[in-house]
């Protein structure tokens, strides 16, 4: 049996035992609920007291549920009140959560992740609930793994808009429906701006790759081996041009590239076979000290808008950021210095 979200009402009733039982020793929450939503009134006011006797009072704004493009209308509205806005919903997702924390918006969901934060009286109270949605829409995309949403990915954010859906997917080879429901998901996370016809004219491309790398992961997506180049990576790249094959290096090997922290200690490429490729290049498997992983992509996109940087065939900036949040190591700490590059020179990666 399908059980449906809980409304408004049933949040609010949830939200508030919820914070009475997190609430530190000695503070408490009073609460005001409106029975009949009006306009200029919001659904509810707490009022939160420290043991001294010191009280912050919260809007509370109760959401059967919550997308991203209309949080900041939502913030504005409660700005109105003057007093500290706290959104509640039965499920916020991990993007909005951050995306809230970021603004150090205070939430609260009905599975337990919450953040209160006010100055006066000093508090914060953050605790985590459920890491899925308990309630997931059948019809609306709710992940982006997979090989058909790794494509479209890729086009949202290598070509720069505007753009309408239909040429996008035309000019990226993408089938139509499989760009249409990752460029919604991406809509209702709040990364998206369209116009009245439904054009994209507004894309925040980082934000897309970091929500692209929570469903999507180097290791797994992808068909790894480990090998092992005896002469070091160095004696890589003179084999990779002479081996005259389709190849385009990614991860750390790949990151020197563009924005060096440290010299890599492992290179990963990707290429069609990985036997036939550690044949011709004479690699040897190994299980233990690898140096080189030949990784079997999960789709050709990985070849699509590849350069040339000094002198190795690297993958795209896009994917190259999300193999790098992705991977092991250091190589986290290099996919945030790749994006900081990328900020910094959007017409050099950009179509």
């Amino acid at each position: 049996m399908v059980v449906s979200s809980p409304n408004a009402a049933e949040t609010l009733r949830a939200v508030e035992h919820l914070v009475r039982d997190t609430l530190p020793p000695g503070w408490s929450l009073g609460s005001r609920r409106f029975a009949k939503k009006r306009s200029g009134r919001v659904d509810a006011k707490w009022v939160v007291s420290s043991p001294d006797g010191t009280a912050a009072t919260f809007v509370v704004e109760a959401k059967r549920s919550v997308i991203g493009r209309e949080v900041n209308d939502v913030l504005a509205q409660l700005a109105t009140f003057g007093d500290t806005p706290i959104l509640a919903a039965p499920y916020i997702g991990a993007t909005l959560r951050k995306s809230l924390a970021d603004r150090d918006v205070s939430f609260v969901d009905t599975t337990g992740n919450l953040r209160l934060v006010v100055d006066r009286p000093g508090i914060f109270v953050e605790r985590q609930g459920a890491r899925k949605d308990p309630w997931p829409s059948d019809e609306a995309l709710r992940s982006l793994r997979g090989r058909a949403a790794g494509r479209a990915v890729r086009a949202l954010v290598d070509f720069r808009p505007p753009y309408g859906v239909r040429d996008l997917a035309k000019r990226a080879s993408i089938p139509l429906g499989s760009l249409s429901r990752t460029l919604d998901l991406l809509d209702r996370e709040g990364f998206v701006t369209r116009n009245e016809r439904g054009a994209v004219t507004e894309l925040d491309w980082e934000a897309a790759i970091r929500r692209w790398s929570h469903d999507y992961e180097f290791s797994r997506s992808n068909r790894v081996t480990y090998y092992l180049e005896a002469r070091g990576l160095s004696a890589l790249a003179p084999k990779l041009s002479e081996a005259k094959l389709r190849y385009a290096a990614t991860g750390a090997f790949a990151a020197q590239r563009f924005a060096p922290i440290a010299p890599a200690r492992q290179a990963a490429i990707y290429v069609e076979d990985a036997t036939e490729v550690a044949n011709r290049l004479k690699l040897r498997v190994a299980d233990a000290g690898a140096n080189v992983v030949l990784a079997e992509p999960f789709d050709p996109v990985v070849f699509e808008r590849s350069a040339v940087r000094e002198g190795i065939e690297v993958v795209a900036t896009s994917q190259l950021a999300a193999d790098l949040l992705t991977g092991s190591g250091r190589e986290p700490s290099e996919g945030n210095e790749l994006l900081s590059w990328m900020r910094g020179n959007e017409d050099a990666w950009r179509v």
